[in-house]
């Protein structure tokens, strides 16, 4: 008999959607892009490595189902009919639960009462009591517990298991931060949107303004061929009906096919020696320090390996480091380095606004759009 299909709901930063559904194409799944992610149908197993694979998701969900109600008995009677059996249990190992509710247009508009009768209908299911805990943070690391998410919208309360744990942009390697960390998630989309695959064919990639280089070390990972999931855990662990067998053996052939090495170069390069190494420090934590060069030097002096290949960068924004003028220097900067030794590589740059871009005299076209740290962001694409 095959086994049941779950829906399941892959989440993403707006306007990442397509990036995260040509990821899911890679690994054979087919979903469908929507606001905010991809929808697909599959087993655990699916789930399973989505969290294993995917590298610009921020979580993969579970639906448990969807539910109208217009008074909290209705929503108690009618939320004991979903499968919370599937990723909650009661005894020993049981994860407490973390409930986060969100409300909009609808007559039960009270979250904490919402999340107070969901939890009234679990015990019922589970036939005992569930402990209840406050949910992590979204920039913290998740305590071992369960997040149930339930979305109250025009009556209709859609009620999800995050299979995840600790959001997915957090592989384990990240020891520091720079001054305006990017989180690994965008850093793998900015790293796609590119073009960057790592194939030896494809030519080198630098990073001139690396920070603590986390652009190069998601370059690095990819061109290994390292599934971003394989050193840290996932909640989905812990569901009823969870093969830890084929978990295992999903490991196993993730770490046989990887590369012993990049099969081309990757550097990254910033003027400030402690960014330099922070840097060093995460390439060693993420076992990719013998692929990534960093070197303590400034844009005008960059030397790039044998090419073309691709510039990826994370530009200042003006707000937490770099403004005006500076900036406007920079990209000036940046088009003279392209002119005189870059001709012919593909340049993608993560910057604020359209407007400081221009400033290098490269023809630019955008080809995402973002947010990091909550700040609108825009990635840029063009030949030199």
């Amino acid at each position: 008999m095959a086994p049941n299909l779950l829906d399941l709901f892959c989440v993403c930063p707006p306007g990442l959607e397509q990036l995260l559904e040509a990821e899911l194409r890679e690994l054979g799944l087919a979903g469908r892009a929507v606001p905010g992610g991809v929808q697909l149908q599959g087993t655990l197993e699916v789930a399973a490595r989505c969290n294993l694979w995917l590298r610009t998701a921020s979580r993969v969900l579970v639906r448990l189902g969807s539910i109208e109600a217009t008074s909290f008995p209705e929503l108690v009677k009618k939320a004991q009919a979903l499968p919370f059996e599937l990723c909650l249990r009661r005894g020993p190992g049981a994860l407490p639960v973390a409930l986060r509710v969100t409300c909009k247009k609808s007559r039960l508009y009270h979250s904490d009462a919402v999340a107070e009768r969901l939890h009234t209908a679990m015990q019922a299911k589970l036939g005992g009591p569930v402990p209840l805990v406050a949910p992590a943070g979204e920039n913290d690391e998740a305590p071992a517990q369960q997040l149930i998410l339930a979305r109250f919208d025009h009556d209709v309360c859609t009620v999800s298991a995050d299979a995840s744990g600790t959001l997915l942009h957090r592989r384990g390697w990240r020891a520091r931060g720079g001054k305006a960390p990017l989180r690994e998630t965008l850093a793998a989309a900015l790293v796609r949107a590119s073009g960057f695959r790592g194939a030896a064919s494809g030519g080198p990639l630098i990073d001139p303004l690396c920070g603590s280089g986390t652009i190069a070390i998601e370059a690095a990972l990819l061109a290994r061929r390292r599934a971003p999931g394989l050193s840290r855990a996932f909640s989905l662990e812990h569901w009823q009906g969870f093969d830890k067998e084929n978990w295992k053996k999903l490991l196993d052939e993730a770490r046989a096919q990887e590369l012993p090495e990049s099969p081309v170069a990757i550097v990254g390069s910033d003027l400030d020696p402690s960014a330099i190494a922070v840097a060093r420090q995460n390439a060693e934590a993420a076992g990719v320090s013998a692929d990534v060069e960093f070197v303590e030097r400034p844009l005008a002096l960059l030397a790039p390996p044998e090419g073309p290949g691709f510039v990826v960068t994370n530009a200042p924004y003006g707000v937490r480091i770099g403004k005006g003028d500076d900036l406007r220097k920079l990209f000036r900067e940046l088009g003279e380095v392209a002119r005189a030794r870059l001709r012919g590589w593909q340049i993608t740059v993560l910057a604020g606004s359209d407007l400081e871009p221009r400033e290098a005299g490269l023809r630019w076209e955008r080809v995402l759009k973002t947010q990091n740290g909550g700040l609108p962001v825009v990635a840029l694409a063009a030949k030199a």
